[in-house]
């Protein structure tokens, strides 16, 4: 039955093409395109009050996009996305997102492609970094904070996150953008400074060091038992126990040295950090730009926004959230898009779809 639906859309799709026109890559461009959902996801985990908030805010930004968007050269499908409860989180996250596929000649034959690299969304309360909890895992003790790789300028009472390569897949690179609509003057997430950096990576540069350390110890520790051991079992036999020795001491030495190796090599690292400590208070509380450094893996160096390698530390920053209001109230959208700027009919689409997008509608939303 599927198969049969799809085949009647491409025949639909096939004879809405002018017959008196070839297919070019030109004509395309003014081909008129689909806008249509597909079934929203519902977790079925939000009491009945936040689902109709979640469903209002959404048919908001939906009623937007669909009266003024005109999709050319896209059968563009949208998803309303009601989001799931997280107790612990101030706010909770849900949104709209466009997924266009593209048209194409196959010979004179209008057909869509099946899949995109393009992607368009408006989230309430959702960020593309983790901004709501503290770093975890690998990252708690690289880093120690989330990071994110670009920062934002202030435009026009937005924050707009400009035009950055973007991964595409298969080894091709696009474009991607964003915004953040927030309160007046504020962001939902609190940039670190040197001074937190520095101590939080001391803590962690110490867990580290007596991570690696945990085996080497614990190699010495099982020789020792061994040779107690072998003392017993070569008691009436000092020759043999004498040749055993000679193997014991040899391995002794060896992971003795890969210890001390391991303390000095850390040492190094500490050192590094404890001098940047000692640096004047108010270099201190500047905002903490990182890199690790290429020649010392256990060491990061501070950098700007400009270096290709930087990561800029984020942690949460409560305070920007009003605890009065439901938390399935918009306290912040996040606008995204991502395309192939080098095709373009992905390129028409980035401009058509920004230019309907009311920065001033979605801020009058906040809190609400």
């Amino acid at each position: 039955m599927k198969k049969l639906l799809l085949l009647f859309i491409s025949v639909v799709i096939t004879n809405l093409s002018s017959p008196a026109q070839n297919c070019s890559p030109e004509s395309l461009l003014q081909t008129p395109g689909t806008l249509k959902s597909d079934a929203p996801y519902n977790s079925k985990k939000l009491s009945a009050t936040d689902l109709a908030k979640h469903k209002k805010v959404l048919a908001t930004i939906s009623e937007m996009i669909q009266s003024n968007y005109k999709p050319m050269g896209v059968k563009a499908g949208f998803h309303l996305n009601y989001g799931y409860p997280i107790s612990e989180r101030p706010a909770y996250d849900y949104g709209y997102s466009i997924i266009p596929l593209n048209f194409y000649c196959d010979g004179n034959i209008l057909k869509t492609a099946h899949e995109t690299s393009s992607y368009f969304e408006i989230v309430a309360n959702g960020f593309e970094s983790e901004i709501y909890d503290t770093a975890h895992g690998d990252r708690l003790l690289a880093e120690g904070f989330n990071v994110m790789h670009h920062l934002p300028v202030e435009e026009g009472g937005y924050w707009h996150f400009k035009e950055t390569d973007a991964g595409l897949g298969f080894g091709m690179t696009g474009k991607s953008t964003g915004w953040l609509v927030t309160y007046d003057g504020k962001l939902p997430y609190a940039y670190v400074t040197k001074l937190e950096f520095l101590e939080k990576r001391r803590r962690s540069l110490l867990v580290q060091k007596n991570m690696s350390a945990t085996g080497f110890k614990e190699t010495l520790k099982q020789l020792d038992t061994e040779k107690a051991l072998m003392g017993v079992k070569y008691k009436n036999d000092p020759e043999r126990f004498k040749k055993y020795l000679s193997s014991y001491t040899d391995t002794k030495i060896r992971y003795e040295k890969l210890l001390s190796e391991n303390e000095r090599k850390y040492q190094t690292a500490f050192d590094k950090i404890d001098a940047q400590l000692k640096k004047p208070a108010d270099e201190l509380q500047q905002q903490a730009i990182v890199k690790q450094d290429p020649n010392d893996y256990l060491s990061y160096l501070f950098t700007d926004k400009n270096d290709r390698f930087s990561e800029i530390l984020i942690k949460p920053n409560p305070g920007y959230f009003d605890k009065k209001i439901p938390k399935s109230s918009p306290q912040f959208f996040w606008v995204y898009l991502r395309w192939n700027h080098n095709e373009p009919i992905a390129t028409k689409f980035k401009e058509d779809i920004m230019k309907v997008v009311d920065f001033t509608k979605l801020k009058n939303m906040l809190g609400k």
